[in-house]
Parts: C-alpha cells; sequence; structure tokens
C-alpha cells in the first residue's frame, strides 16, 4: 500500500478531526463546546462575598463607584463579554463529552487562526496540534490511529499499515486544505468566544472567588440546560476566567494567558510527512 494511500484514508477516517469538526463554532459554555463533562469543583473555590447576592435590575447598578464588583450581574457580564471578545490570543481548556465520551482539549489560540495544544479523546488517545495560517501539523499516538481505523471499521490489516506509518509520527497538510476545515474552525478564537458572557437580564452577581490565583466575581445565569456560572475577574481587565454549566448539562472551560503570543513553530523533527506531497498525483512511497 503505498503511503499516499495510507495517509489519504487516514486524514478521510480519522475520528478526532471529525471530532474537532462536531465543535460548534460559537458559545463559551462547556455546552456549546461540545457535550459538557462533569465540572470539576475543586478548580474553582467561590468564598462567602462581603455584599452577598445581587439580583440584576439593569446596568445602572452602583456604576458610580467604578468597582466592579459594586456593579450589578448583568453589567458584569457585559463588560466581560466585550473584554474577552476583544483579547487578541487565549490559552483554552475544556472538559467536554463527544457520543458520550470524556474529552479534553488544551489549546493556545488567537484571532488569526494560529493554535497550539493538545485534544485528548477517551477511547481515541492523543492527538498534538500546531497551525499557523499556512500550515497544520498534527500527530496521534497509536491509540489515535487505531481508534480511526476502527470508526471507518478498516481491515485488520490497513489498521497495522496506518498505525506503522503515522503512529506518533508529524503529519503537514496545507491549511487550505479542505481536510483541514474541521482544525481550521477549531482554532478561531472569535468563534469560540463568540458568545463569552452575553447579556441576561436574568443574570444574578454571587460570591467572590479565586480562579487560578486570580480574584474573581461569580455571576450565575438560568438557561434551558441548567444554571450557567462565569467568573469574572476582579483585578485588570474583567476578562471571564471560567465558565462552568450545571443541571441538565454539567460542564466547564477555563480562559487564561489573554495576549499572549501563539507559538506555530513547526515540529523539530526531519520525519514529517507532508501530506501536500504525499497526496499528490505521483507515487508515493512503499510502506
Amino acid at each position: 500500500m503505498r503511503s499516499r494511500t495510507v495517509v489519504a484514508t487516514a486524514i478521510g477516517t480519522t475520528a478526532l478531526l471529525g471530532a474537532t469538526g462536531c465543535l460548534p463554532a460559537g458559545g463559551h459554555q462547556a455546552a456549546d463546546i461540545g457535550k459538557a463533562a462533569r465540572a470539576s469543583a475543586g478548580a474553582t473555590a467561590p468564598a462567602p462575598s462581603g455584599s452577598g447576592s445581587d439580583e440584576s435590575k439593569g446596568s445602572g447598578s452602583g456604576a458610580g463607584s467604578g468597582r466592579l464588583t459594586d456593579l450589578s450581574g448583568r453589567e458584569i457580564l457585559r463588560r466581560a463579554h466585550k473584554a474577552t471578545r476583544e483579547a487578541e490570543s487565549a490559552h483554552v481548556v475544556a472538559k467536554v463529552r463527544l457520543d458520550g465520551k470524556p474529552m479534553a482539549i488544551d489549546l493556545s489560540l488567537d484571532k488569526k487562526g494560529n493554535c497550539n495544544g493538545v485534544i485528548r479523546l477517551d477511547g481515541m488517545g492523543r492527538m498534538d496540534l500546531i497551525k499557523s495560517a499556512e500550515l497544520i501539523h498534527f500527530k496521534g499516538d497509536e491509540a489515535y490511529w487505531r481508534g480511526a481505523a476502527k470508526l471507518k471499521n478498516a481491515p485488520r490489516k490497513q489498521t497495522d499499515q496506518m498505525v506503522a506509518a503515522l503512529a506518533g509520527r508529524w503529519v503537514k497538510v496545507p491549511a487550505s486544505d479542505a481536510r483541514s476545515a474541521a482544525m481550521t474552525g477549531m482554532c478561531d478564537l472569535d468563534k469560540l468566544t463568540l458568545e463569552a458572557g452575553r447579556d441576561s437580564i436574568l443574570a444574578r452577581k454571587g460570591a467572590a472567588a479565586t480562579v487560578d490565583g486570580v480574584p474573581a466575581v461569580a455571576v450565575t445565569s438560568p438557561g434551558k440546560d441548567g444554571t450557567e456560572t462565569d467568573y469574572v475577574a476582579t483585578e485588570g481587565t474583567p476578562y471571564i476566567l471560567r465558565s462552568t454549566l450545571s443541571g441538565k448539562e454539567d460542564g466547564e472551560v477555563s480562559f487564561s494567558e489573554f495576549g499572549k503570543p501563539v507559538d506555530v513553530t513547526s515540529p523539530k523533527d526531519s520525519d514529517v510527512l507532508d501530506m501536500g506531497r504525499a497526496g499528490g498525483s505521483g507515487p508515493g512511497e512503499s510502506v
């Protein structure tokens, strides 16, 4: 079997390529990033706030004091939405479910479509990803490629050939290639933060909290899938640091490293498989 055939088959049947394509383009809620997983209760430790809770009655509450915590829940979300949407880059960590299976996303990404990180899916192993404006590099472990082959009921011999050729190996694909569309959409920070901190008339300010050492305030908003809680930074720019959903769906997504450049340096590996060449009309190397 020629390598170009192995790679073309692998790209076309890769489950995680399909998984990233299935993730909704917008929304900061864990449920909007995928079928939400169990939120990690210990990750955020809310502490009682001296001001107690505050039912939102509009954007004017406490506006004269200049302190974010003196504003209504609704106004805090408005400011958080603006700040988060204006961020040029961020580090995003999410715990989600895809078809009932736990999935972990750990990506640094920006508004230019650059990203760098890791995606893990239960039963599908690990995929490393580096995407720039021109190229996508990705690397799957053996479990990743076997899972991809199983998804399409590939014969055992073909699966073994795919694993031998590709497991633990970087594959390079042009960003303009139609087969890379799923990854391209996954690496768009603008789309990911489209709904972040949207205005909600039912938003209610809650207790003070600390998210990864950063002081924050919790704002809860009821929805059809449960109660969403956004933790907004109260020092510096009022970014959304973490969003959780509890109720019919449970899940969590965290944001950090706002404005930090995304490293899209190509892998320092001489054995990168060039999909642009492997997918051409010429003969490929034997495997």
